[in-house]
């Protein structure tokens, strides 16, 4: 979902030397939250019915704009937007072609579209948010790890208790997950069905007490739930970076089958005894 799919396009513009009360006038004349300080041709900042809140009214828009200005191309997609937005303070990016203002998006605009990529039984983003994460490190050459969860015996709970109990477990099992991550450098989404990824930024002691965490049979609505996980870490992985996500992806999916094979193994890696050995 591109940002030109989104933004507004009717972008209103006052200048610096105006008063915070003509920018509320000019706010309420054109129905919108926010106007572009523009002062001889050039953009110079963002003034916001936040800012008309809570400055004097009789002063001037150069005292209560922001500035600098968050910009985004038209071409970058609503996770890019979203990035940038929670690095910031503002509720808004102008939308600029090259050096031209095309439009304009608001972070609530953001935040309707991400909705529609929420998963309605977990409340976490499905696939297509993990695919963005992963493909963006990538592209930045940042290694992470790379976490595929997958519930055992998921279709006997099912089978045993019906859709619906299932759909309690995958839930109440969701927020487990959600419990780990730390804001910084984690990313959590369902994957598909009882399958759900993980990827880190985070040091090692914090994978390893994910792991455990996630391995660990625990007691749900009376039925012992664990998890199968294929491991892959990105800072010991040869040629990591080289690999697409996909096959990344594919290989910790494999990986995770396998860990179910093994009753007494929960959890696989793709590195072998002898790489983990010279670490």
């Amino acid at each position: 979902m591109k940002i030109s799919e989104i933004m507004t396009t009717a972008v209103c513009s006052i200048t610096s030397d105006k008063s915070v009360s003509h920018a509320a006038e000019q706010m309420n004349e054109y129905s919108t939250n926010y106007l572009v300080v523009v002062d001889n041709g050039e953009l110079t900042g963002i003034v916001t019915s936040r800012h008309v809140a809570t400055a004097h009214p009789n002063r001037i828009v150069a005292d209560a704009m922001d500035m600098p200005l968050n910009r985004i191309s038209p071409e970058h997609n609503v996770w890019d937007a979203h990035s940038q937005l929670l690095e910031s303070d503002n509720d808004l990016l102008l939308v600029m072609d090259q050096e031209e203002l095309v439009g304009a998006v608001t972070r609530e605009a953001i935040q309707i579209k991400l909705a529609e990529f929420l998963d309605p039984l977990t409340g976490l983003y499905r696939a297509s948010y993990i695919h963005y994460i992963g493909e963006k490190l990538l592209l930045e050459n940042k290694p992470f790890h790379l976490l595929f969860i997958d519930v055992n015996d998921f279709g006997q709970i099912n089978k045993q208790f019906g859709h619906p109990f299932g759909d309690d477990v995958i839930r109440r099992y969701s927020s487990v997950l959600s419990s780990l991550v730390v804001e910084q450098g984690d990313h959590l989404c369902r994957y598909a069905g009882d399958e759900f990824i993980l990827i880190t930024t985070g040091p090692d002691s914090h994978v390893q007490q994910c792991i455990e965490t996630i391995v660990r049979p625990t007691e749900m609505y009376h039925v012992t739930v664990s998890a199968a996980v294929g491991y892959i870490d990105g800072y010991r992985e040869p040629n990591f970076l080289a690999q697409p996500l996909r096959e990344l992806i594919a290989k910790a999916s494999i990986l995770s089958t396998e860990a179910k094979k093994k009753k007494s193994v929960s959890i696989l890696t793709s590195l072998t005894k002898e790489q983990v050995g010279k670490e």
